[in-house]
C-alpha cells in the first residue's frame, strides 16, 4: 500500500499533466505522435529549471533570430524537438520539450514571443548582460510593479523586452522573458 506522502505528489503531478494535455484551445494541429510525446513529458520539464544561459539562448534562437512569422517560429520549434501544448488559447500557443529548455510562448499575431522557466540563480545577471549586449540602445521603463521589469529595445518604436516574475513559493517561482512588438 502506498503511503499518503508519496501518493499526494503523484496525484498532483498527474492532475497537472492532465490539465496541460487538456489545454487544446483552437487550431490544434498537433499530430497524434506529438500528443503522445506531450503526455509523456516529465512534469518538472513542462516548466523546467533553466540556467540563465539556456533561458537567454532559447530566447534568442526563437524570438530574435530567423523569420519572425508565426509559421516559421512554429516550424523551428518543432524541428528543435518542441511539441505544442494544444492549440491557441487567448491568442497564445505554448510549446514544451522534455529537456531543460524553457517553455516557449508565441502569439498568433506575432506580437509576443517569450520563454518561461522556473527561477534559479544567475538568471537576472544573465538577462541584464544579454539585453545590454543585444540591445545597446535599450532603456528601462519605470514600473511600480516589482514583479515586472521592462526595457524598450531602441530598435523599433514600441518594441520592448519584458521580464515577468511569478512567485509561487519555494522551488516553484517562475520567470518569463518576452519580446513584445506592437
Amino acid at each position: 500500500m502506498m503511503r499518503p506522502r508519496i501518493l499526494l505528489p503523484r496525484l498532483l503531478a498527474l492532475t497537472l499533466l492532465g490539465a496541460v494535455a487538456a489545454c487544446t484551445g483552437t487550431g490544434d494541429d498537433s499530430t497524434f505522435a506529438e500528443q503522445q510525446e506531450l503526455a509523456n513529458i516529465k512534469i518538472k520539464n513542462i516548466v523546467p529549471l533553466a540556467s540563465g544561459a539556456v533561458l537567454m539562448n532559447t530566447f534568442r534562437a526563437v524570438c530574435l533570430d530567423g523569420d519572425p512569422s508565426v509559421t516559421a517560429r512554429t516550424a523551428r520549434l518543432r524541428a528543435a524537438g518542441y511539441v505544442p501544448v494544444g492549440g491557441w488559447r487567448n491568442g497564445v500557443r505554448r510549446f514544451v520539450t522534455d529537456t531543460a529548455e524553457p517553455m516557449v510562448q508565441i502569439s498568433d499575431d506575432g506580437g509576443l514571443c517569450g520563454v518561461h522557466a522556473r527561477a534559479r540563480t544567475g538568471q537576472e545577471a544573465e538577462i541584464r548582460q544579454r539585453i545590454a549586449q543585444w540591445f545597446p540602445k535599450a532603456q528601462p521603463v519605470a514600473t511600480s510593479d516589482p514583479l515586472k521589469t521592462i526595457w524598450t529595445t531602441g530598435r523599433a518604436p514600441n518594441e520592448g523586452i519584458g521580464v515577468l516574475r511569478n512567485p509561487r513559493g519555494r522551488g516553484h517561482n517562475e520567470i518569463s522573458v518576452a519580446l513584445l512588438r506592437p
